[in-house]
């Protein structure tokens, strides 16, 4: 009996030690699992709290970047006078901050955490500013937005109309140019014939001398005068384009990111300029169809041609369309036998008349350059006054004929149905245009009219951001480090 006892006592002190030993592991395993739970979370809150943080700083886009301009960009001066990325980065810190204790201003009896996260490291270490790559960051913005809302067939129109125009050099040619020099030589072989009596006229009053002063009135650089619509105001508004991105990329004055950032669209095919092109017509005001409350009036027209004042823009922008507009009416009258014929005519009867007939086909090709360029005015004026033109003509497309022309009245034909409107040219010479210039005065357009509302005084275009990479540090209550990176972006 006693040894059985003695038996049964060893026999639960063996149990006893081997229920310690297992409850000794099983809470080491415990606690172990309890420390990689409270590790889990901290680093959950960790990664929660950064980008919490990050998607509240991407929340403040500039309104008004959005409402006028369809894009998403941060402004990191956020109003001030002088901003920058730490601006940003405090943004970022604040909102960490509120984060990791949300209920610290919520009073003493809510609930705490236990974590007791803390943020000892936070950098901002890579920004694409949206003047990066000489606006390449903004347009690569802008060209995404139009295909996700546009199609292709405004894209195709414009060019189709651009390789017309390459075709037939209708964007180089300098048709005013190649007047004056003929007109030049003709007079030469008449001096040296020594003739001088150049008044004589036919019976419809027409004489070289008159042919003469014409030629001199439409290459005289007047033409701004002479196709502006009766009825409408030329717009005096100007600037000092120093004052904005442009002057200051001329003096090395402008902030710089990373560019582009990995994964991003480089918006730069000839379909993608076509598209900025299209992007600008939609936002920017022009001279058929100007924007509300703009500095400039005709905001097209500067980005083509860059001059302070409204005037010297549309002066411009005419010039150009005068030029596209002769190179095209040359190349239609050259292949109308029918004009041909009524210009050989005129010229053989002037030629008799000053008793230089030889000269009659030079005269006649003077005469058809003269009805190009007068055609030209006519179609400018057209364009102007919201009608329509063909980039090439074809019978029944004309507005003058001869004797109008040599009358003085080569300012009719009213406004047309067919052919190209004042904005689609305006694509076309977009779309012609050097593309870093393209986009640079667009920023300009871009910041005039931005800081003309409330809050945005001073706003930059190269103080806007679209992407970010930020490196995190975090620490919790044991002292446990988290540290990693972030990258986000408007997509």
């Amino acid at each position: 009996m006693y040894g059985k006892v003695k038996m049964h006592q060893r026999e639960k002190a063996y149990l006893t030690v081997y229920l310690s030993l297992v409850f000794g592991i099983v809470l080491s395993l415990l606690f172990a699992l309890i420390e990689g739970a409270a590790i889990g979370a901290a680093r959950a809150q960790a990664e929660l709290v950064a980008d919490l943080g990050l998607e509240s700083v991407f929340a403040e886009y500039n309104r008004e970047i959005l409402e006028q301009y369809e894009l998403f960009f941060i402004d990191t001066s956020y109003g001030a006078r002088n901003g920058g990325i730490g601006m940003t980065q405090k943004h970022l810190s604040d909102y960490m901050a509120k984060n990791m204790e949300p209920d610290k201003d919520m009073g003493a009896f809510v609930g705490t955490t236990y974590l007791k996260l803390t943020n000892p490291y936070l950098e901002i270490r890579e920004a694409s500013y949206a003047s990066d790559e000489s606006g390449a960051v903004w347009k690569a913005q802008a060209v995404s937005y139009m295909k996700a809302v546009y199609g292709g067939d405004i894209v195709n129109t414009v060019k189709e109309h651009i390789e017309t125009v390459q075709e037939n050099e209708m964007d180089t040619r300098d048709v005013a140019s190649e007047l004056k020099k003929q007109k030049e030589a003709f007079e030469k072989a008449l001096a040296e014939k020594e003739i001088i009596e150049l008044d004589a006229e036919t019976s419809d009053g027409a004489s070289y001398a008159k042919i003469s002063k014409l030629v001199d009135k439409l290459i005289s650089g007047t033409l701004l005068k002479l196709v502006m619509p009766s009825g409408e105001a030329l717009s005096q508004a100007s600037v000092n384009t120093n004052a904005y991105y442009s002057g200051r990329v001329r003096t090395g004055k402008v902030n710089s990111g990373v560019g582009l950032h990995e994964g991003a669209p480089r918006a730069d095919g000839f379909v993608d300029e076509l598209l900025f092109g299209e992007y600008l017509m939609k936002v920017c005001g022009n001279f058929r169809n100007q924007k509300e409350n703009s500095v400039l009036k005709y905001q097209v027209e500067y980005i083509l041609y860059g001059f302070g004042s409204d005037a010297s823009n549309l002066s411009a922008c005419a010039a150009a369309l005068f030029a596209v507009r002769s190179a095209g009416n040359l190349i239609a009258i050259y292949g109308n036998s029918s004009m041909k014929t009524q210009a050989e005519a005129v010229a053989e009867v002037l030629c008799c008349l000053i008793a230089c007939p030889e000269l009659a086909p030079v005269l006649k090709n003077i005469l058809l350059v003269i009805w190009a360029v007068a055609e030209a005015i006519a179609d400018v004026k057209t364009l102007l006054d919201g009608g329509n033109v063909p980039l090439l003509k074809k019978e029944g497309q004309w507005s003058l004929s001869l004797s109008n022309v040599l009358s003085g009245s080569f300012l009719g034909g009213g406004k047309k149905e067919e052919g190209l409107s004042y904005q689609a040219y305006l694509r076309v010479l977009l779309g012609l245009m050097n593309k870093e210039k393209k986009v640079a005065r667009s920023l300009d357009i871009v910041e005039m009219d931005i800081r003309e509302t409330d809050g945005n005084e001073y706003f930059r275009i190269d103080q806007c951001v679209d992407y970010l990479k930020v490196g995190f540090g975090f620490v919790d209550a044991a002292g446990h480090d988290f540290v990693f990176e972030r990258l986000m972006c408007y997509e």
